[in-house]
């Protein structure tokens, strides 16, 4: 993990985020970018889906000024356990309260 989460891009934002899912026993699904981008369909749809014990949540990763676009703006609307996570909340717990 970086020094400083100042400095955690979302790709490192993602490593650490998925070993703690997987470590408290989460399921994972997680479609690359690219690849909803080359099929055309799920635009905007959040980078990972999180599933344990009926409880479902659905979590887009963005760096610390990363902005979401309108699409992913209507899935958090759309979701009703959707968070937009940033390199600020790891530091802070947030993440840890999430996937506890």
């Amino acid at each position: 993990m970086p020094a400083t989460t100042q400095a955690m891009t979302e790709n490192g934002l993602k490593q650490v985020v998925l070993s703690l899912a997987y470590a408290n026993g989460w399921a994972v699904y997680h479609v690359p970018q690219a690849t909803i981008t080359h099929k055309g369909g799920g635009r905007g749809y959040p980078d990972l889906t999180l599933a344990r014990d009926g409880e479902v949540l659905w979590i887009e990763l963005k760096a610390e000024d990363g902005k979401l676009t309108p699409e992913q703006e209507a899935w958090m609307i759309a979701l009703p356990a959707a968070h937009v996570i940033r390199p600020f909340d790891w530091e802070r717990g947030r993440v840890h309260e999430l996937l506890a």
